[in-house]
């Protein structure tokens, strides 16, 4: 039996006390009470990337990962809609800002979500997902997570073909991985606790290289155009004037 290291209850808990804070602050005040009650379980130090997924598009952080566990933070600023696909994990989430809608087989109505309230999507179980305009969630999975790998990848390297996004989401899940099997909360299988914290170490290392190289730069905007004066329109040459 797997000994799970979270409590999706919990994580609950450090989801709801950063309800109604600004966003980024928001996100890091649940980083800082998931320290608090998992110590040294939290990094809080990877960066926000693409997930492309079932048809929808979000933006994530890991915060803790393992063959077995993750905890992140997910979310648009502009809305999505898809597939949460049917996995052998099971997923925990709080929504912290937004709202979210949900449908299951021979369900007829949506189900609204909205800050405060809880998602439970079990093994075996698909729903499909509308994010409106938009929403943030903190989740807990547990299960086989590499099995679900093929459906996180699918989307980012056939129809998007966003290559960077893959990249970035095996690195980083190779960095916690490293990370976890490289500490003193690694007791599981206690005879392969040795050559699992020198490949985690290997496995941090490398994979913390590989994801600052990845990085993109940051958007650029451009400068906004004055506003014209007078009735609004651009006037110019009428055609044929010199």
């Amino acid at each position: 039996m797997v000994p799970y290291l979270f409590d999706p209850d919990v994580i609950d808990e450090c989801a709801m006390a950063c309800l109604g804070l600004p966003k980024p602050q928001m996100f890091d005040r649940f980083a800082s009470e998931a320290d608090r009650r998992y110590p040294g379980l939290i990094d809080d130090n990877q960066p926000w990337i693409y997930s492309i997924a079932g048809g929808a598009m979000i933006q994530m952080k890991l915060y803790f990962a393992s063959l077995h566990e993750y905890v992140m933070i997910w979310g648009t600023p502009i809305g999505s809609e898809g597939h949460s696909g049917r996995h052998h994990v099971a997923f925990w989430d709080t929504v912290i800002d937004g709202e979210a809608w949900y449908y299951a087989e021979g369900q007829f109505e949506k189900r609204v979500y909205r800050p405060g309230a809880r998602i439970y999507v079990g093994k075996g179980q698909a729903c499909g997902m509308s994010f409106t305009d938009g929403v943030w969630a903190v989740e807990y999975a547990r299960g086989p997570l590499t099995r679900s790998l093929p459906f996180g990848l699918a989307d980012e390297l056939v129809s998007a073909r966003d290559f960077v996004a893959a990249k970035q989401t095996l690195s980083i899940y190779a960095t916690l991985i490293g990370r976890h099997w490289s500490s003193e909360a690694n007791r599981a299988y206690p005879l392969l606790v040795p050559l699992k914290r020198l490949l985690g170490a290997i496995m941090r290392s490398v994979g913390t290289r590989i994801t600052k190289r990845l990085m993109p730069p940051p958007p650029r905007e451009l400068p906004r155009r004055s506003e014209p004066e007078g009735d609004g329109r651009i006037h110019g040459p009428r055609p044929g004037a010199r």
